[in-house]
Parts: structure tokens; sequence; C-alpha cells
């Protein structure tokens, strides 16, 4: 084991620390996330200057973590409809555990703009089989479907669904709409 692999797996502990530590109390200090890490408050030093800087890098971490499941969800490998809940189920499951991170900056992380690439080109895909609307474009349904998923993670009584509840329910509303 090289150095650098030990301290890229101390960086991702600390990372999935703070996220859950920051769930149970979103105003954790360092000390408490150092503590979560099972790391000392010097070795989290080392990894991020202070908490802005943890936290601008929890957000990249939580979008490099959605490009891996969406990766391992494998959407490619199968028609648009059965990737669709593939793709929001994996999302959800990151957003569980990386709800915590928010984006107030001006511009997104490459990693975030992949996200949402992989939503668009989602639905391009859909529109091209005919079984997605094709009088709204691509980038406004992806949109759409990253609103919803994006009140599973944060809006009751659509957060307090299992995942495998509201991936159901967004995939129904996506393609649906509200409609009896």
């Amino acid at each position: 084991m090289t150095t650098i692999d030990s301290m890229a797996r101390t960086r991702d502990a600390i990372l999935r620390a703070a996220a859950s530590a920051l769930r149970t109390h979103e105003r954790a200090g360092m000390a408490n996330i150092a503590a979560a890490a099972g790391v000392g408050r010097a070795t989290l030093y080392r990894h991020f200057a202070n908490r802005e800087d943890l936290l601008v890098e929890l957000g990249r971490f939580a979008a490099e973590e959605s490009i891996r499941v969406i990766d391992a969800a494998r959407i490619d490998a199968v028609p648009a409809l059965a990737a669709l809940p593939r793709l929001i189920r994996a999302l959800l499951t990151v957003g569980r555990e990386f709800w915590v991170v928010s984006t107030h900056r001006p511009q997104l992380w490459p990693e975030e703009e992949e996200v949402g690439e992989r939503l668009r080109l989602l639905a391009e895909r859909g529109q091209a089989e005919g079984v997605l609307r094709t009088d709204v474009p691509a980038d406004h349904l992806a949109a759409a479907l990253g609103a919803l998923i994006l009140a599973a993670l944060t809006v009751p009584p659509l957060s307090d669904l299992g995942v495998e509840d509201a991936t159901d329910t967004i995939v129904k509303l996506y393609l649906d709409g509200a409609r009896p």
C-alpha cells in the first residue's frame, strides 16, 4: 500500500464521516468531523485547511460518487425506460448519503455538470426511442428529472420515502405527470 493510497482512503473516510456528521448536526465542527472519521484533528487539517474547504470538497466528492454509481448502474446497457429507474435509484442512494451537501456556488463543478449531462443524454435517448415526449427539449426534461430527485432528497413527504418507493414515485410523475 502506497502512502498516496492511504491518504486517498483517509480522505474518503473523512468525507463520508463529514457527510454523516453533518446529517446529524448541520453545524458540526471540525472536531466533531475528525471524531466521526476516527482521525485526529491534525490529520483532518492536513487534508482540509478549514471547514469551508471540507464542505466544498464534499460537494465535489458527492458528484464524483454520483458519476460512479451511474456508471455502475449500466444505464447505457438497457432501453431508456429500464434505465430511468436505475439512474434514479443510483442518484437517490448517493443523495441519501450526501444530502447535506448544497451548492451555493455560482458555477457547478465539472463532475456536477457531468451528472446533468447524463440526465440529458438519457432524456435524448428516451425521445429517440419514442418513450419520452419530444415537444419539450431534452435539457428541460433532464432539469425536471433532477428537480424530482432533489425533491425526493429534501422535501417531506417525498424525502421520508425509502429509495424504492421514491424511485417508483419519481418514475410515475416523470413519465405520466399528475394525470389520473
